[in-house]
């Protein structure tokens, strides 16, 4: 029975047992040299591995030649006889048994030993005997069968939950991975300084300047008969008009009114170096005064870019006057002066916003910082 318990068995179970046995160098045994291998050490080691699990079906069935020599015909002789005599007693009395709870009896320890079917063929010789509370149960009607009964909504509310975690999970994985909130905090903290804001004031002037002095228009019509009604205005880049100095002369100026000649203004005259003489810190100081900066910015630009007009000669006491004015700024001429003025967003007056955005940026950080 064991031998043939053993060779049902798959390979990967074998290895499983053998495993479990220690047996060395199972992997490289074949089937039959496992088998071997197993009932050997099986039949060596009864009282240490008919204790487990993974062998108690080997033992139970009396795998093992030492439990068949165990089970001697003795025992199966008087099994045999107390039957009998059980059949000849014609009382209503069940039959006395002999066994405790703390000693089995006889009939039962040599069952214990017998294969099933040994023992079938043992209790089949026999006549049975029933009892009256045998009787009783078998009279007894069985349970019906337990039906499955739909979830109850305490349930259902359960599932829905746990589904919900499990999609919220796996989507906050994924946002994870995505590094989103990093950039986002990255950003938040890089945009939240002086220097920054005056650099996103700087950028936008740049970008109307050149968009408006660059861009040419072009028109593209669909047949030449439609030409009037059906063409459509594009604007590109017009790259040609980097070699002239209609391009580079309004350049040059707008970056010498509005951040060359700050900046070095800002770096030399600096009020942040000695803004805290008791406790100096790198925090509070800055390399280029941003006060400084937007003050400088905002008197080019009125020594640039303002054109006087009749309202100020009424604030000045003349109504009507009109005052001579040279358009131009230094060596630039009156061409340059008026393409900045009118292609920066916001002409002179947008310069001067960005100024007093700046100087009020510059005031709030240093009263933080104090």
């Amino acid at each position: 029975m064991s031998h043939s318990w053993l060779q049902r068995k798959r390979k990967g179970e074998l290895l499983e047992l053998a495993q479990r046995a220690s047996i060395p160098d199972a992997d490289t045994l074949l089937k039959d040299d496992l088998v071997a291998a197993l009932e050997e050490t099986l039949e060596a080691n009864e009282t240490i591995f008919a204790k487990q699990r993974a062998f108690s079906e080997y033992y139970n069935r009396g795998g093992s030649p030492i439990k068949r020599e165990r089970s001697s015909p003795e025992v199966m002789t008087v099994t045999k006889t107390r039957t009998r005599r059980q059949t000849l007693n014609k009382t209503s009395e069940p039959p006395e048994d002999t066994s405790t709870p703390d000693r089995p009896s006889l009939v039962s320890r040599a069952l214990a030993r017998t294969t099933p079917r040994e023992a079938h063929q043992v209790l089949g010789k026999a006549p049975v005997v029933r009892s009256p509370v045998t009787r009783v149960i078998e009279a007894t009607p069985r349970a019906p069968a337990q039906v499955d009964l739909p979830a109850s909504p305490a349930q259902l509310a359960e599932i829905a939950d746990e589904s919900f975690q499990a999609v919220k999970e796996r989507a906050t994985e994924l946002w994870d991975r995505t590094h989103i909130d990093e950039w986002k905090e990255w950003a938040r903290e890089t945009a939240s300084s002086v220097s920054a804001i005056q650099t996103l004031i700087l950028i936008i002037e740049a970008v109307t300047l050149q968009w408006n002095t660059l861009t040419g228009t072009h028109y593209i019509t669909n047949t030449p008969a439609t030409a009037v009604f059906n063409s459509k205005e594009i604007r590109f880049p017009d790259l040609s008009k980097l070699a002239g100095s209609g391009w580079w002369g309004p350049a040059t100026l707008w970056s010498i009114t509005n951040w060359a000649l700050p900046l070095l203004c800002s770096y030399f005259f600096n009020l942040t170096l000695r803004s805290n003489t008791r406790h100096k810190s790198s925090r509070t100081q800055y390399t280029i005064d941003p006060f400084t900066f937007n003050i400088v910015k905002a008197i080019l630009a009125y020594s640039a870019y303002y054109v006087y007009t009749t309202a100020d000669a009424a604030l000045l006491g003349q109504p009507g006057a009109v005052f001579a004015q040279k358009l131009g700024w230094g060596p630039f001429s009156e061409g340059s002066v008026s393409t900045v003025r009118d292609n920066i967003v916001g002409g002179y007056y947008g310069i001067q916003i960005g100024s007093v955005v700046g100087l009020l940026v510059s005031l709030y950080d240093a009263a933080l910082k104090k």
